[in-house]
């Protein structure tokens, strides 16, 4: 059996966080009775994964999970506190883009010292150099100082630099999000190109539509363990429930718009006193998942003699685009009111919510029968957010299906004998 590319057995790694600043001359000479308090940091706990040779894997988990550590640890850069790391082949790092270069120096004179750092020689740079210009789009500013390039420029230079590398092994951080967009395709193809190549590729992000394009497999981090190791679409999916699940721990909000404010107004003859998001066992979030039940409650007072009454929705992404505003009247249903004083709730269900990942809006109405007279108007009542785990692009689910007609084999017309020769004469 072929041994993997890299192998990593009950790996730990801890760090020491200063309550202080008794680590500085300055706090030391100034108060010489202090003494240093720190508080432990366990960055990484018991971790194990194997990575086979020509595997594109990729690592995801909220900020603080211990992605960026472990990838340190396999750089060589930290040594974990117990455990074992062991790599087979050449490994080229890509954790911090220009490490290395200097900004006093001209982009081209980068290349070679970038290169060096890379251990590639300048025989082997200066065969590259107008390649790596061109490629970075700094053709034109070869010969300016770094100093004098926007961020953009400079880490354009640093990824195509990077990228010289002949290495087995490569351990990328977050570096999808050099450049503009269309850099970051010139980047994708270059991923393609490693995975056609059959180099083992650790990558690092975020982004789980990429790790979802190019990744054979993902590992999942959350508080320094890993939660969760296999098929890219599975654990992204799994990513997913995750953070709508730390996005619903958060208090309900109450809702907005005081008396008199400018995001509410209307006669209060009929008073919204409360706008709950429920799910399909009756309990309030915050968030949900797309394809999920989800019903809005909206409770309400009566304050004068009103015999009936209209409710609408407004439904819109937090960017400002309308999606939708259903109402009872439209769906031609008639709320009946009750005497001052006496409390009721209106509810809209939802059997599948079809909206897709982002932050929403809901906007409530009372109006008269008639869509005319405002007893009540909240806007932007309650926010709250939809994830889905299939990570669709877009705004809504169109619930459309795909087909393909099966047609019949094309049959070559008949001729018979009688019309196989045209007639002469």
């Amino acid at each position: 059996m072929t041994a993997p590319a890299i192998r990593v057995e009950a790996v730990n790694k801890s760090f020491r966080i200063p309550l202080d600043h008794s680590t500085t001359l300055k706090y030391r000479a100034t108060h010489p009775r202090s003494s240093s308090r720190y508080r432990p940091l366990l960055a990484l706990q018991d971790v194990s994964f194997d990575v086979p040779a020509g595997e594109f894997l990729g690592i995801t988990g909220p900020n603080g999970c211990g992605k960026s550590t472990l990838l340190k640890i396999l750089s060589r850069i930290y040594e974990p506190d117990s455990g074992r790391v062991q790599i087979a082949g050449r490994v080229s790092p890509f954790l911090e883009l220009g490490v290395g270069f200097n900004p006093e120096l001209t982009a081209r004179e980068n290349i070679f010292l970038g290169g060096a750092v890379l251990g590639l020689t300048r025989r082997e740079l200066e065969g590259r150099v107008d390649a790596i210009l061109a490629f970075a789009e700094l053709t034109d500013f070869a010969d300016q100082k770094i100093k004098n390039f926007s961020s953009g420029m400079a880490v354009r230079l640093a990824f195509t630099v990077a990228i010289q590398a002949e290495a087995d092994i490569l351990l990328m951080d977050e570096v999808l999000a050099v450049g503009d967009a269309r850099f970051q395709e010139k980047c994708f193809d270059v991923f393609a190109d490693y995975k056609r190549q059959g180099r083992t590729v650790v990558l690092v992000s975020h982004d789980l539509g990429a790790l979802n394009l190019y990744c054979d497999r993902v590992l999942l981090l959350q508080r320094g363990q890993l939660i969760a190791d296999g098929a890219a679409s599975a654990v992204t999916a799994q990513y997913r429930r995750i953070v709508a699940g730390m996005s619903d721990n958060v208090a309900p909000e109450p809702v907005r718009g005081d008396p008199g404010s400018e995001s509410r107004w209307g006669t209060r003859e009929v008073e919204v006193s409360a706008v709950r998001l429920l799910d399909a066992h009756d309990q309030g979030h915050t968030t949900f998942a797309t394809g999920e039940q989800m019903t809005v409650a909206i409770d309400y007072r009566i304050n004068a003699d009103v015999t009936t009454f209209a409710v609408r929705l407004a439904f819109k992404r937090s960017d400002g685009a309308d999606l939708s505003g259903p109402s009872t009247r439209d769906a031609e249903y008639r709320v009946v009111s009750g005497p001052p004083g006496s409390t009721g709730t209106i509810m809209f269900r939802m059997a599948e919510l079809e909206l897709l990942n982002a932050r929403y809006l809901l906007s409530v109405s009372v109006y008269d029968e008639h869509l005319v007279h405002a007893y009540d108007h909240i806007e932007d009542a309650v926010s709250f957010r939809v994830v889905d785990a299939r990570g669709r692009a877009g705004m809504v689910d169109l619930r459309g299906s795909w087909s393909q007609p099966v047609s019949e084999p094309s049959r070559r017309p008949e001729i018979s004998e009688a019309s196989a020769s045209p007639t002469v004469g």
